[in-house]
Order: structure tokens, then C-alpha cells, then sequence
């Protein structure tokens, strides 16, 4: 049953998300001195919200917590036009989604195996406790990452915060990901982890 959101816009949003977020830190650098703070809060609460709509049914209780979490953070932007909370930004999202997926390991099936399932492909149950360690690293990756943007905001200037937050912690995340693709083909050919 179709949620009434046509599916090239269901596709299409994860793209949409990492697009504007790749672009955050380097919108708020150009524009920090000459647009309102307000006015990015609001832009990003109305992303967060139309990210709620589109997912339908699908909607887990960690997508209203990230919800919730952006829309106050966002408000207190709005609210107190402040330029540190905008660049808490990127703090915020990492610290947020680190505890998500570290809470996640206490459902029945933690965030990388809900990941794997809406993708079409059910993960075999030999894969369990690989898949359980990759959700703590994922965690403790992106808690040390908000732990470094939270200090580019505190203690580095304007250009290395947007370096940072809009170019090396990405790559950082991207090697991250290259590394667990080889070392994850190595598991399954060493475990004979067959996928199903």
C-alpha cells in the first residue's frame, strides 16, 4: 500500500539530504555574514520535516527521536539567532546519529541490519555478531567526529570549521566505508558467509 508520497521522491530524498548536508558547512561560510541564522534553522527544520512525511509508514521511533532533536535545535536557532548553534549543526547530526545507532543494538534488529533489510537482502544469521561490531563502530565513529567538530567550533576559525566539517569528515566517513567493504568481503570469504 503506497504511503500517497510517489516513490522517485522516496528515492530521490536520501540523495536530496546528503547533497544539502555536504553543502551545510559551505552555505553557512558564505553566507553567515549576510543571512539571518534564523533563516537556515528554518531551512533545516523544514528538510527534517519533509524527511518524516516522505518516509510514510515506514517511520521507526528513531526516525521521530532525530525528528525531535532537529526541530528544538532548530528552534533554539531560530529563537536565539545564534551563529555558534549553527555551526553546532554538524555536531548535533553526528552526536545524534552515533547514540542511534548504539541504541539501536538493544532492538530486535540493530540499525545496519534494518539498513541490509530495507535494501531487499535479509542478513544471515552467521552475520549477526559482525554486524552488531559494525554498529559500534559506526557509533564510536561519529561520536569522535562530533567530538571533533564540536572543538572546530569552539576553538578553530570559520575556514577550518567549514574544512572540516565540509570536506575532511567526509572523507574520513568514506574511508571508513572502503575499509569495512574489503575487510567485509575478507569476513565472509574467511566465515564462508554465503549472502541470501
Amino acid at each position: 500500500m503506497s504511503s500517497g508520497v510517489p516513490r522517485s521522491a522516496k528515492d530521490l530524498l536520501p540523495v536530496l539530504i546528503f547533497l544539502v548536508t555536504l553543502a551545510y558547512p559551505f552555505l553557512v561560510y558564505l553566507n553567515i555574514d549576510s543571512v539571518e541564522p534564523g533563516w537556515f534553522g528554518a531551512a533545516l527544520l523544514v528538510m527534517a520535516v519533509f524527511r518524516l512525511v516522505v518516509t510514510g509508514k515506514n517511520r521507526q521511533l528513531s526516525d521521530w527521536l532525530i525528528t525531535a532533536v532537529i526541530a528544538l535545535f532548530c528552534s533554539l536557532i531560530i529563537i536565539l539567532e545564534s551563529d555558534i548553534l549553527l555551526k553546532c549543526y554538524p555536531v548535533m547530526m553526528n552526536i545524534a546519529m552515533g547514540l542511534v545507532f548504539l541504541s539501536s543494538l538493544q532492538d530486535k534488529q540493530n540499525l545496519i541490519e534494518r539498513f541490509a533489510a530495507a535494501g531487499g537482502k535479509q542478513p544471515p544469521e552467521e552475520a549477526r555478531g559482525y554486524l552488531q561490531k559494525l554498529c559500534i563502530a559506526w557509533g564510536i565513529l561519529l561520536l569522535l567526529n562530533g567530538a571533533v567538530a564540536a572543538w572546530t567550533v569552539w576553538f578553530a576559525s570559520l575556514a577550518v570549521w567549514t574544512l572540516y566539517n565540509g570536506l575532511i569528515s567526509y572523507l574520513l566517513i568514506g574511508g571508513f566505508v572502503v575499509i569495512e567493504l574489503v575487510y567485509r568481503n575478507y569476513y565472509k570469504k574467511k566465515h564462508n558467509i554465503v549472502d541470501e
